[in-house]
């Protein structure tokens, strides 16, 4: 069978270095047939069906490609415990796959990128994901990163200049602070270093940001703190996380320089906000590219500010696994093998979807025109510092490093919601997570530390 899988993955690998179609040499799945599962918008769902419809003319082999809008996690856990078929599926990290994995839902990916020639070391490692022996369970071609977004007519309008998009040059926390209460503005055209600037009746804030893992997580890092340490002790309690996460809440709530969560609530979403000049700034994932590209923003792209001595992005990526039980499993591998390559269909990453992984897209001219060129309305110029961001100041998604990372989170989140609201301290909030992991009994541990 390893023969079989070696000849198959190596003609699949050959074909596409050479740009040859696998039609030109005859369909080497023909008869065979794959169900696909995984989740997106109607633009995510109509590109991964030209992969798909592109995979199917190639190879002969047919695809049932599901799209599940809605309760994917609870969809297919109860598809497998009903022991139907699905061959390839995308998985989210923060909540089922480990348990999936776990119970040997997962097939190791190792010998086929072995037998498939691919250099792990060519691409950015964060977007696979192991399981707790090590295992690969997912090869991933795009990966996800935090990054700043703003309105280039506000900054106008205020005469200042846009932020750096270079990592290097990156804001201090105590700049960033400074620009987005400048921006700020009340009804009466004060901001909050004015006499009188009156925080119930703010129409323009300077910025505003999603408080989730990813967000917090990367100023966490950034001022020297971190989640669970190598011994597997939860640490956000520590000074150094702690700081992070109350300058976060601050921002809200003593520098009123971005929504309360209350106020966030009557707010548009992030695209018509920078549209219509309700915010200056807006800290998410790279994929807001898109949204904002589509919405006609005049936008920019910076480096995230920086706490302590460097800027640190927490990246995301989803993640696509071969099912155990599959009786495909080649053909599922090289669907996967499509489903990566922005060689074979480039819409995801030139729409300001999705970043690519391997370092040949990243950084030869080359390619990079091909999804990040001159003129893209959705990689504005100085997009060549976010690239750089995600290089050189980026790090692994935590729910694929932290052992028990689902199980902990939906602790950590209750109590980071008690700060945001201000309702407690930072320190009073990660204290009170810490016990409530105790006392559950959660235990934790950084994957791969031994």
């Amino acid at each position: 069978m390893k023969k079989c899988i070696s000849l198959l993955l190596a003609l699949t690998l050959c074909l596409s270095m050479t740009g040859m179609s696998l039609a030109e040499e005859g369909k080497i799945f023909e008869g065979h047939s794959l169900v696909l599962t995984g989740w997106g918008d109607s633009a995510e769902q109509a590109a991964t069906q030209a992969i798909v419809d592109k995979f199917e003319e190639d190879t002969g082999c047919e695809v049932n490609y599901m799209c599940i809008t809605e309760e994917y996690d609870t969809k297919i856990t109860a598809m497998i415990a009903a022991g139907e078929t699905i061959d390839l599926a995308a998985m989210e990290s923060g909540s089922i796959a480990y348990k999936l994995a776990a119970e040997g839902h997962f097939e190791p990916l190792d010998a086929y990128v072995e037998e498939s020639g691919i250099d792990l070391e060519n691409a950015i490692g964060a977007a696979n994901y192991y399981d707790d022996e090590g295992n690969l369970i997912s090869y991933s071609g795009n990966i996800e990163l935090m990054t700043m977004f703003y309105s280039k007519d506000v900054f106008d309008e205020a005469g200042m200049a846009y932020p750096p998009s270079d990592p290097d040059e990156a804001w201090t926390w105590e700049e960033f602070v400074d620009v987005a209460k400048k921006l700020t503005l009340d009804a009466n055209g004060l901001t909050p270093y004015d006499e009188g600037f009156d925080p119930e009746n703010i129409v323009r804030y300077g910025v505003n940001m999603g408080f989730w893992w990813p967000i917090w997580g990367s100023f966490i890092l950034s001022n020297g703190g971190e989640i669970v340490d190598a011994d597997g002790n939860f640490v956000m309690n520590s000074a150094e996380s702690v700081d992070a996460l109350q300058k976060l809440a601050d921002l809200a709530l003593v520098e009123h320089c971005m929504p309360t969560p209350t106020a966030r609530e009557g707010m548009p979403g992030s695209d018509v906000a920078l549209l219509t000049g309700a915010y200056a700034m807006v800290i998410d994932g790279q994929w807001l590219a898109l949204t904002m590209a589509d919405s006609g923003v005049n936008f920019g792209m910076g480096a995230l500010p920086k706490m302590g001595e460097e800027v640190v992005s927490v990246t995301t990526c989803g993640m696509n696994c071969i099912m155990a039980n599959s009786t495909e499993k080649e053909a599922a591998w090289a669907l996967n093998l499509y489903l990566q390559d922005p060689g074979k269909e480039i819409t995801m990453f030139a729409n300001g979807n999705r970043m690519p992984t391997d370092y040949k897209w990243l950084t030869e001219p080359e390619y990079l025109e091909q999804w990040a060129g001159e003129g893209n309305p959705a990689r504005p110029e100085g997009y060549d510092g976010i690239i750089k961001m995600l290089m050189n100041n980026s790090v692994p998604p935590f729910t694929g490093t932290i052992v028990n990372f689902s199980d902990m989170i939906d602790i950590v989140n209750k109590e980071v919601d008690e700060v945001i609201y201000g309702n407690k301290t930072a320190q009073e909030g990660m204290d009170s997570a810490a016990e409530q992991i105790q006392t559950a009994g959660i235990e934790l541990s950084i994957r791969g530390a031994n």
